[in-house]
Formats: C-alpha cells, structure tokens, sequence
C-alpha cells in the first residue's frame, strides 16, 4: 500500500552523539514549544543511540553539500567514523552533552527527545523533539534545499515566484459597482 507520492521531502543530516545521518522523515510539530517529530527506521544503528542519548542535531545544508549529506547514510557508524570519512568539521553543542554542530550547514537545530511514541508495527519509530537551540546561518535569498526524490534521486528548488496574501479588508472597502439589471430582473452580486 506504501506510495512514496508525498515526495519529494527536505533532506537534513541528524548528528546523534558524533555520527551524522541523512534523514527526510522529519517535521515540525509546534511552534510553542518549539518541537520537530523525527521518524527513525528500525535498521538504523542511530536509533540505539537516540535512545540512549535522548538528544541530536538536525541540520539543513545547501545542495552544493548534497553528496556529503547522502554519503552520510552509506556506511554504519558502528563500524566507521563518518565525520572523518566526509571531512565534516565538528564542534560541541550549546545546549546539548553528546551530540555535535557540523560547521558549514545553513541552520541546525538542537533537540532534547520528550517522547518515543509507540509504533509496534511500523518500520519507523517517531520521536517528538523539543528545540533547545538554534544556530542560525547568515540567510540568504539563494537557499537550494537538498530536495529527495526517493531511492538515489535528489534536486533542489527552480524558478522561484513570490505570491503575495490577499490584502484584508480589500473587499469591504471596495464600492460596490453599479451593475445593469440582467435578463429576467435580477442584477449579478459583486
């Protein structure tokens, strides 16, 4: 039944501890308290290391750093140090004891695991994540989100437009225009 018509998702990279992995099923849940749901596959070796350490970093980079990103999910950090192996710079959290920031992304999140929700049958297992602090990048307007198509295919954003909201109160402050009567009395509403 599983259709994968929902893509294409934001790919991230989540730092559990020292080991970063590619992960697309994320999302935010709240505003206040700020908090991101991330769904983790049962396969994984981060997941024993999400429960053990109840804290990761989620980051965001730009498509130029795409290969890295994947890269980070070809190999088990049980048996290999990815950081090194891609060249990923680390530093210490802010907020967080284990888990690290890697330089060069355009924003992270650090996050503080609330709850593990119950998925006995799934291949996935939820995490709902408090944010305890931000590291924000310079913004740009520029920004080319690592994009996953699914299975090996990855893009980013194209053409962009801006689509501004309605402006409010633009119809009650507009005069009603005089309509002629139509055929058979009635006249057409504004």
């Amino acid at each position: 039944m599983y259709f994968s018509g929902f893509y294409p998702m934001h790919l991230a990279l989540l730092v559990v501890g020292d080991n970063p992995m590619p992960i697309a099923w994320w999302t935010p849940v709240s505003r206040e308290p700020f908090r991101f749901l991330l769904a983790m596959d049962r396969r994984n070796w981060s997941l024993g290391l999400l429960r053990e350490k109840r804290e990761a970093a989620l980051h965001f980079f730009d498509f130029a750093d795409a290969e890295r990103v994947v890269r980070a999910g070809h190999a088990s950090g049980a048996r290999v140090d990815k950081a090194e192996r891609l060249g990923l710079v680390m530093r210490p959290a802010e907020r967080l004891a284990s888990a690290r920031i890697v330089e060069g992304a355009r924003c992270a999140f650090e996050l503080a695991v609330v709850r593990e929700l119950d998925e006995p049958e799934g291949d996935h297992v939820p995490f709902v994540c408090d944010v305890v602090h931000v590291h924000r990048g310079e913004r740009s307007e520029n920004v080319e989100p690592i994009l996953f198509l699914g299975f090996h295919d990855f893009a980013t954003v194209g053409p962009r437009t801006r689509i501004s909201p309605p402006l409010r109160g633009r119809r009650r402050n507009r005069r009603r225009r005089e309509t002629a009567p139509v055929a058979g009395g009635e006249t057409p509403s504004a």
